[in-house]
């Protein structure tokens, strides 16, 4: 479990920001912000899950589900990736080109709303030579507080836990484009076969 001083640390990150939009998936680490985030912001924050063919049914009805338990400010923002046609090409740097999309677009959300930061859920083991996506949030100066307090997976699985958030336990899964072999030409089709 996290010391208290470092979930203190957490909060004390969040509230600090005065206002935020969270680029919200409904994993388990974007959920504890969205529930921390609520608390210490109030309506001066929103979570917003972009839906594209890269998410599963299922999970935006999750992520529905999650702000409605925890009265969180949700939107849904529809996002037509497959029309990138950078990301579309699915060569090394498809993630990147995808973040840079989604973090557009909530910034974008953002200054509609007058809130002065984009948050994510980025936590201290995710490895920025693994995800090229990492580039677009330095480059777009979004907020990662689990990151910044040093929660790895483990501290935010606890934490949701004593906080009772029902996504403490949820696996870990990435998006569908995820499963289409580098330099595939990612489609609607093979984005449909992977989800049934």
């Amino acid at each position: 479990m996290p010391s208290q001083s470092k979930i203190d640390a957490l909060r004390a990150s969040i509230a600090q920001l005065e206002s935020a939009v969270l680029a919200f998936s409904g994993g388990v680490d974007s959920a504890l912000i969205a529930a921390l985030a609520a608390e210490e912001l109030g309506d001066n924050f929103i979570a917003a899950t972009l839906c594209s063919p890269l998410m599963k049914e299922g999970d935006v009805c999750e992520s529905v589900q999650f702000c409605k338990t925890y009265n969180i400010s949700h939107v849904l923002l529809d996002m037509d990736i497959l029309s990138n046609e950078k990301f579309a090409a699915n060569n090394a740097d498809r993630c990147y080109y995808c973040k840079e999309q989604i973090f557009a677009a909530l910034k974008e959300l953002a200054d509609q709303h007058g809130f002065k930061y984009v948050m994510d859920g980025t936590n201290i083991e995710d490895c920025p030579k693994r995800r090229p996506g990492m580039r677009v949030l330095q480059e777009m100066s979004i907020v990662s507080p689990l990151r910044e307090n040093n929660f790895t997976k483990a501290d935010i699985r606890e934490l949701s836990g004593q906080l009772g958030l029902f996504t403490w336990d949820k696996v870990s899964d990435s998006c569908l484009a995820t499963r289409i072999p580098q330099g595939q030409f990612i489609t609607m089709d093979a984005l449909l076969r992977l989800e049934n």
